[in-house]
C-alpha cells in the first residue's frame, strides 16, 4: 500500500485538518459580517422608539417607559430558552428564530411611521417583542459561539469583532441622526422614521442569514479551557460576595433606570433640541465610553477589578443631578462625556467581577437569572419614574427633580457594595456586545463568555493581582 495514501497530502487525516480550517475561516468571516450588521441595526434601529413615540404623540412618559419596560419581557423569556432549545432540537434554530423574529418586528413599526400614527399599546407589544427576540437567544448565542470558535483564536477574534460592531454601531447612530434631522426639517419626520425602521430590519435579516449559514466546529478541533477549580465547590465568602454583588448591581440599576429612560424626553421636549443635537449627545457618551474601556483595562490590571466598579459606581452618582445645572449643548456635551468614562468603568469592573466571583460551570445559568433580575429592576425604575413625573407634572423643575433622586438613589447603593469581600482571581480580558444605545446609560451591552479569559485561581480575598493579556475592549 502507497505510504502516501494514510500520510501524504492526501490522507484522510491532512484532509480532515485542511476542512476544518476552511470551516473555520468561513464562519469567523460570517460571524464578523454578522456583528456588523446586528451593530447597524442598533444604530438606526430601537435607540430610536422613544423619540418615534414623542414623534407620534404619546408623551414624555410614554417614551420613557417604552424604552425600558418591554425588557422585562426578554428577561423572563431567558428562563423558558431551555426548554425552546430542547423543543427546537438545536441552538443555531432557535438564535436564527430570534434574529428573525426581531428583525420582523421592524416592518409594523415602519408601516405606523409611514401613516403617522400608533397607539401605545402597540408600540410596547412591538418593543417587547424586539428584545424579547433579542435577549432570549443571548444565552444561547454565548455558548453556540464557543462551538464556531476555536479556543486559540477567541481572544484575538472577539476583540476584532467587538470593535467592528461598535463601529457600525456608531456610523449607524450618525448616518440615522443626520438622516431623521434631514428629513423632520422638510416635513418628512415621519417618512424618516419609516425609512429607519426598515434598515434596521433589513441589516438585522442580513446578520440573521450570517447565523444561519454558520456551522459548528468538531469537538476536537474547538479547544477546552478549563481552570484549576471549576469542579470545585466554591467557598462560602465567595458564595456571599457574588450575592451581594449582584444585590448591588441590581438595585443601582433601580436608581439607573428611575432617570436614564427620561433624559431623551427632557432633551426633545423640554430642552427642544433637535435630532441631531440629541443623536451628538448620545454618540459623545458613547464614543467615550468604548475609548475609556483601554483606559479602564489597564487600571484593572494594576489595581484589580474591584477598584475600577468603585470607580464607575462612584462616576455614576452625581452624573444625572449635573444636569441640572445648565440646558447648555456644550455642558451637557461634557456631562455625556463623563457618562461614557464612568459607564465604561462600571460596565468592565461589573463583568470582570461578575466571571471572578462566580462558578465557571454555572456562568451562564447565574447570567440568566441576573439577566431576569436586571431587566425587572429596569422596570422597576421606569414605572417609578414615570409615576413620579405624572404625580409632579411635566416640567423641566420635575424633571429635575427626577435626576437629583437618581443621584441620591446611587449613593446610597455604595452602602452595600462597600462591604463586600472581593477574590484574587483576576480575567486577561473579556469583550461585550452592545445591545443598545441610551443617552443616559452611553449603550447596554452582554459579555461574550467565550471571550473571558481566566487567570490563576487563588482563595483569598484580599485586592486582586495585575492580570497578563490583552486589554478588554
Amino acid at each position: 500500500m502507497d505510504p502516501r495514501a494514510r500520510h501524504g497530502d492526501g490522507s484522510p487525516a491532512r484532509s480532515a485538518a485542511r476542512s476544518a480550517t476552511q470551516t473555520t475561516d468561513r464562519n469567523l468571516v460570517r460571524s464578523m459580517v454578522d456583528a456588523g450588521f446586528y451593530g447597524g441595526m442598533i444604530g438606526c434601529g430601537e435607540t430610536y422608539f422613544a423619540a418615534f413615540a414623542l414623534a407620534a404623540g404619546l408623551g414624555e412618559t410614554a417614551a420613557g417607559l417604552v424604552a425600558s419596560v418591554p425588557l422585562v419581557t426578554g428577561g423572563t423569556l431567558q428562563l423558558i430558552s431551555p426548554w425552546a432549545i430542547a423543543w427546537l432540537g438545536d441552538l443555531r434554530r432557535w438564535i436564527v428564530l430570534g434574529a428573525v423574529l426581531q428583525a420582523l418586528t421592524f416592518l409594523p413599526l415602519a408601516l405606523a411611521a409611514w401613516q403617522g400614527s400608533i397607539s401605545m399599546t402597540v408600540l410596547l407589544v412591538l418593543a417587547s417583542l424586539y428584545w424579547a427576540s433579542g435577549l432570549a437567544t443571548g444565552p444561547a448565542w454565548n455558548t453556540w459561539i464557543e462551538r464556531v470558535v476555536p479556543d486559540r483564536m477567541r481572544t484575538r477574534f472577539f476583540s476584532r469583532r467587538t470593535r467592528l460592531q461598535q463601529t457600525t454601531t456608531f456610523a449607524g447612530l450618525l448616518l440615522a441622526g443626520g438622516a431623521l434631522q434631514w428629513c423632520s426639517q422638510r416635513g418628512w419626520e415621519f417618512a424618516g422614521f419609516a425609512a429607519l425602521f426598515l434598515v434596521a430590519a433589513g441589516c438585522r435579516l442580513l446578520s440573521a442569514w450570517q447565523l444561519y449559514r454558520t456551522g459548528e466546529l468538531p469537538p476536537a478541533s474547538r479547544g477546552v479551557r478549563v481552570t484549576a477549580k471549576s469542579r470545585r465547590r466554591p467557598k462560602a465568602w465567595r458564595v456571599i460576595a457574588a450575592k451581594r454583588l449582584l444585590v448591588y448591581l441590581v438595585l443601582m440599576q433601580v436608581f439607573l433606570q428611575f432617570s436614564g429612560p427620561y433624559f431623551v424626553p427632557y432633551m426633545l421636549e423640554q430642552l427642544d433640541f433637535s435630532y441631531g443635537t440629541f443623536v451628538l449627545l448620545i454618540s459623545l457618551a458613547f464614543v467615550s465610553k468604548v475609548v475609556s474601556m483601554s483606559m479602564w483595562g489597564r487600571v484593572a490590571e494594576r489595581a484589580g477589578a474591584s477598584r475600577v466598579l468603585w470607580l464607575g459606581g462612584v462616576g455614576l452618582v452625581p452624573l444625572a443631578a449635573l444636569w441640572i445645572p445648565s440646558s447648555n449643548v456644550w455642558w451637557l456635551a461634557s456631562m455625556q462625556v463623563l457618562s461614557g468614562v464612568a459607564w465604561g468603568a462600571y460596565e468592565l469592573g461589573f463583568f470582570l467581577l461578575f466571571f471572578e466571583t462566580l462558578p465557571a460551570d454555572r456562568r451562564t445559568q447565574l447570567l440568566t437569572l441576573y439577566n431576569f433580575a436586571n431587566t425587572a429592576a429596569m422596570a422597576i425604575g421606569a414605572a417609578a419614574g414615570a409615576a413620579f413625573l405624572y404625580h409632579f407634572g411635566l416640567s423641566s423643575r420635575t424633571y429635575h427633580g427626577l435626576f437629583a433622586l437618581s443621584s441620591v438613589g446611587r449613593l446610597a447603593c455604595l452602602v452595600v457594595l462597600s462591604g463586600i469581600r472581593l477574590p484574587r482571581l483576576q480575567l486577561h480580558s473579556i469583550r461585550l456586545r452592545v445591545l443598545s444605545v441610551r443617552p443616559g446609560a452611553a449603550s447596554m451591552a452582554a459579555p461574550v463568555i467565550a471571550s473571558a479569559s481566566p487567570a490563576e485561581v487563588a482563595d483569598s480575598p484580599t485586592p486582586p493581582q495585575p492580570p497578563r493579556g490583552g486589554e478588554p475592549s
